[in-house]
C-alpha cells in the first residue's frame, strides 16, 4: 500500500496525504467546531513533536484519555507519527481500570484534558509509574513531567517529526471487559488496521465528500472505522458528543445539520433514533450508508428503518475487536429483512471456517464454531501467553501451509447460499434444568411481542446446579404491559424451559461504552415480582 507520492501507507500517513492533497477541507467536525486537514495534520504532529521531546521510541505505549472533542484525532495520530503504540482508554473507566491498563500496557506517558486532572492525582496516588503528562497545566502536578495543550499548539508544524515505523509495529491496543473482569487488551498492527480500512474504503466507496459519524467511544474498534477509513478516504469524521446522544431527537438534529452520509454504530441507538428521534420530519437524504454490528437488529426495527430511510443501502457487518470486521451482509435495496438476518459472507481479507468442538470443518448447513484467519486478524493480546494459546490457533491452510486461526467463540450456521448466519454465543448457552437454552433466542422471542422494544436475557444461578433465566425489557410507553401478558406471548414462542422466570420492564438498559448490552450490571439488578406495570 502506497500513497500518491509513493511512501508506504501507515495510520498517521494518511493525515499528511490529505493535507496535501485537501489542505482547507474539514478534516473532523465537533459539537459545531472543525478542523481542517492542514490544522489537524499541524496539530498531529505538535503531539508527536512533544513526545518525541518526553524520549518517546518505537512502539513505546502512549495512553490516551480524553472525552469526546477535536483533540481525540490530534493525540491519535500524534502518538503514531511519534513512532508510539496508541493506547485509547475509555473516558468512562473507573481510576482502578484505568490503572490496570497503564500497568499491564507499561504506557507511561499520558494524553489527557484539563477535567481529568482529579483521575491523573489519583492514579499517581495509586503509584501509577507516570513519567510525563500531555494536557494539564504543568501547576497542576509535581511527581511527573507536565506540559499543557498550549505546548502542542506552539510545536504545530507542516512537517512530521522523521521516524522510522514498520507495517508489524503496533498500531494501537485496544480494551475490553473480560469475563474475569481483568480486561483484554488487544494489539493491532499497523497493517492489521489498514488491511481493514482499505477493504472499508473499497467496500463502502468511501471518497472525500462523504462525512462519516463517530457514535461510539473513541477506545473501541467502531473508531477506527469513522477515523482512519475517513483519513484514507480524505473524508471528514464528525464526533457526536454525549450532549447531541443525550435525545435521539437532538442526534437525529445533528445528522441532518452535519449531513452525514454513512453511519456506524449498534442497533440500539438506531432502533431510539427510529423511535425517538422523529425521522421523518428530518431532512435525512445525505445518508447513503447506514452499517451496524455487534448485537441483534429487532426485524421490526429494522424493516420500519429502511422504510423511513429509503434512499440509504443497509449493511450488516460482523467482528469483534480481535479481528475488525471479517464479515458483511448487505440488504437487499428492495427492503426486505431476512429472516434470519445473515451476518454475511467474508471480507475479501479474510477466511471463514466453521468447525465442531475438535476443530473439525463441519458440513455445510451445520452449526459450528466460527474461525476467522486474514489479514485484519490482530496479532494477538497483549503480554497475555495464556489468552492466545487459547484464541489463536494454528490449522492446515490451502497450499500445505499452516495459518493461525481466531477462535471468535461465536456459534454460526452456513446458508445454501454461502450466507453466514450467527447461532449465538459459546459463552451465552446455559443450561436449564438440564436443557441448554441460547440467550439470544429468549431475546429475539422478546422482540417478537408487539409492545417490546429492547429486550435483555441473561442466566443467573438458581442454587441448585443449574440457572435461571432473567430478563429485562424497555416496552412502548403508551402501551399497557403485564407480566401474565409476556409470559403468556412468550410461552406461544419458546419452550417452557427457556421462558424466564421473572421480567422487569427498565427505562433503558445498561450498555457497555460500544453500546452493547451490559449482562454483568443486569445479573445484579433486584428484581420485582408480580405485574410490570407496579
Amino acid at each position: 500500500m502506497k500513497t500518491a507520492g509513493g511512501s508506504p501507507v501507515f495510520l498517521h500517513r494518511m493525515v499528511g496525504e490529505a493535507a496535501m492533497n485537501r489542505p482547507d477541507a474539514p478534516a473532523v467536525r465537533c459539537d459545531g467546531a472543525g478542523l481542517s486537514w492542514q490544522d489537524l495534520a499541524r496539530r498531529a504532529n505538535g503531539v508527536a513533536r512533544l513526545l518525541l521531546d518526553t524520549g518517546v521510541g518505537r512502539g513505546d505505549r502512549v495512553a490516551v484519555l480524553l472525552g469526546k472533542s477535536l483533540e481525540v484525532p490530534a493525540a491519535f495520530y500524534g502518538v503514531l507519527a511519534a513512532g508510539g503504540a496508541l493506547v485509547p482508554i475509555d473516558p468512562k473507566s473507573p481510576v482502578d481500570q484505568i490503572a490496570r491498563i497503564l500497568r499491564a500496557t507499561g504506557a507511561t506517558r499520558l494524553v489527557t484534558e484539563p477535567s481529568r486532572r482529579k483521575v491523573v492525582a489519583d492514579l499517581l496516588d495509586a503509584k501509577v509509574e507516570l513519567s510525563h503528562v500531555v494536557g494539564l497545566e504543568p501547576s497542576e502536578a509535581t511527581s511527573v513531567h507536565v506540559a499543557a495543550w498550549s505546548a502542542v499548539d506552539q510545536l504545530a508544524s507542516d512537517r512530521p517529526p522523521a521516524v522510522d515505523v514498520d507495517g508489524l509495529d503496533t498500531s494501537y491496543i485496544l480494551h475490553t471487559s473480560g469475563s474475569t473482569g481483568e480486561p483484554k487488551l488487544i494489539r493491532h498492527t499497523h497493517a492489521s488496521a489498514l488491511a481493514f480500512v482499505e477493504w472499508a474504503v473499497s467496500e463502502y466507496g468511501l471518497t472525500a465528500d462523504d462525512r462519516l459519524s463517530n457514535h461510539s467511544s473513541h477506545h473501541t474498534c467502531f473508531a477506527t472505522f469513522d477515523f482512519y477509513a475517513a483519513a484514507r478516504a480524505a473524508a471528514t469524521t464528525v464526533i457526536l458528543t454525549p450532549a447531541a446522544m443525550l435525545m435521539p431527537a437532538s442526534l437525529a438534529q445533528v445528522v441532518e445539520r452535519e449531513r452525514i452520509t454513512v453511519w456506524y454504530s449498534v442497533p440500539t441507538a438506531l432502533v431510539q433514533l427510529l423511535l425517538r428521534g422523529n425521522l421523518a420530519d428530518r431532512d435525512l437524504s445525505a445518508l447513503r450508508w447506514v452499517l451496524f454490528a455487534g448485537e441483534t437488529f429487532p426485524d421490526k426495527h429494522l424493516q420500519r428503518l429502511m422504510e423511513l430511510l429509503s434512499k440509504a443501502r443497509f449493511s450488516h457487518v460482523y467482528g469483534s475487536t480481535e479481528v475488525n470486521v471479517c464479515t458483511y451482509y448487505h440488504l437487499p435495496e428492495s427492503g426486505e429483512v431476512p429472516s434470519p438476518l445473515p451476518i454475511g459472507r467474508p471480507c475479501s481479507n479474510a477466511e471463514a471456517l466453521v468447525v465442531n468442538q475438535a476443530l473439525e470443518p463441519v458440513a455445510a448447513g451445520g452449526t459450528g464454531e466460527l474461525l476467522i484467519r486474514g489479514s485484519t486478524v490482530m496479532s494477538g493480546y497483549w503480554a497475555d501467553p495464556d489468552r492466545n494459546r487459547q484464541a489463536l490457533v494454528r490449522r492446515p491452510a490451502p497450499g500445505g501451509l499452516e495459518e493461525t486461526f481466531f477462535r471468535t467463540g461465536d456459534r454460526v450456521r452456513t446458508l445454501d447460499n454461502g450466507n453466514l448466519t450467527f447461532a449465538g454465543r459459546a459463552d451465552l448457552q446455559v443450561k436449564v434444568r438440564g436443557y441448554r437454552v441460547e440467550l439470544e433466542e429468549v431475546e429475539s422471542a422478546l422482540l417478537a411481542l408487539e409492545p417490546v422494544h429492547e429486550a435483555a436475557a441473561f442466566a443467573v444461578p438458581d442454587g441448585e446446579g443449574s440457572s435461571a433465566i432473567r430478563a429485562a425489557v424497555v416496552v412502548d410507553p403508551m402501551a399497557v404491559v403485564t407480566h401474565r401478558g409476556l409470559l403468556d406471548g412468550l410461552k406461544k414462542i419458546l419452550p417452557l424451559h427457556a421462558v424466564p422466570s421473572e421480567i422487569e420492564i427498565v427505562p433503558s438498559l445498561p450498555r457497555t461504552p460500544t453500546g452493547k448490552v451490559d449482562r454483568k450490571t443486569l445479573a445484579k439488578m433486584q428484581f420485582r415480582d408480580g405485574d410490570c406495570n407496579e
